[in-house]
């Protein structure tokens, strides 16, 4: 009972106080509290600039001691998002703190879309394009926002 409470606790903060750009709440809160459904909205002066990146949340029984399960719906051409959606970001990992929230976490994300992280990457491809020629990365990461994240499109 204390896992839903602390659930509801989070679901209510993101409530009080939405994060800018970017916003996550229970798909079906009447039903289950562990399944959650967001998005990120594509931050200015970047080529996601525009674009509405759904997401889903996934909170294993032992939250908030270990990370929920986030991974983009929509495809996002991005050096440490891979093309299934998973999201290599240290605080959904060795990094998870009980102390995080899910308000904190939807930041961390818009911020990993602004300043990818060149060490390690999911999709090799966009990594690579990132380190190599950011002219031409930022040309397919923006046809791919206009592609698959813009009205319409998810």
């Amino acid at each position: 009972m204390a896992f839903i409470q602390r659930l509801v606790i989070h679901f209510r903060e993101l409530q009080k106080n939405p994060p800018p750009l970017c916003y996550a709440e229970p798909e079906n809160p009447s039903k289950s509290m562990i399944h959650w459904v967001g998005w990120i909205q594509g931050p200015e002066d970047t080529p996601y600039a525009g674009g509405k990146f759904r997401l889903t949340i996934d909170f294993p029984a032992d939250f908030p001691y270990r990370a929920p399960e986030v991974r983009f719906v929509t495809p996002v051409y991005h050096p440490n998002i891979s093309v299934t959606g998973e999201i290599c970001l240290d605080i959904l990992h060795s990094q998870w703190s009980p102390a995080l929230t899910i308000r904190g976490l939807l930041i961390s994300l818009c911020s990993m879309l602004t300043d990818p992280n060149s060490e390690h990457g999911l999709n090799k491809d966009a990594l690579k394009l990132y380190r190599t020629n950011q002219k031409e990365y930022n040309e397919t990461a923006r046809d791919w926002t206009k592609r698959f994240a813009m009205d319409g499109t998810n």
